[in-house]
């Protein structure tokens, strides 16, 4: 009896001080290069008389088949292209940077700024937080699978 104690408890040692790989080790290679589709966005807008719309879309929309992609290149360079009716429509280019968590995308009217969420060899999740010139807050997450 004394040796099935033994036994088990040093089984239960060897169980115990084993660990499981971090979700985050599966994806270490995860990188934002290549293209991605929107297929959920969510957040809130407020306007500058104080009224706020909740936002919360699933694409392709299905009125239109609305929905838009990201090509980030590996030279910093991002194509962002919108398509209506499952057919390409407007193109527009961008450059990017990446630093920690945070994605600043750039054209020539100016810059955005994300916070990398997520990033899977998969889906990629980006947060949005802002403040426009008339006063407008608003606040997206905006969800993206690898194509």
């Amino acid at each position: 009896m004394k040796k099935l104690f033994l036994i088990m408890a040093a089984m239960f040692a060897a169980v115990s001080f084993s660990a499981c790989s971090d979700d985050d080790d599966k994806d270490k290679d995860a990188s934002i290069v290549g293209t991605w589709q929107i297929t959920h966005s969510e957040g809130w807008v407020t306007y500058s008389d104080g009224t706020r719309d909740e936002i919360s879309e699933d694409y392709p929309a299905v009125d239109d088949a609305y929905y838009w992609t990201l090509n980030f290149q590996e030279n910093g360079t991002m194509i962002r292209t919108s398509y209506s009716d499952n057919r390409a429509g407007h193109s527009s280019n961008y450059t990017y940077t990446i630093t920690g968590k945070t994605l600043i995308t750039t054209d020539s009217e100016g810059s955005i700024k994300y916070e990398i969420q997520s990033l899977s060899t998969k889906n990629l999740i980006l947060f949005e937080k802002g403040e426009k010139e008339d006063g407008e807050k608003f606040e997206y997450t905006y969800t993206y699978k690898k194509i």
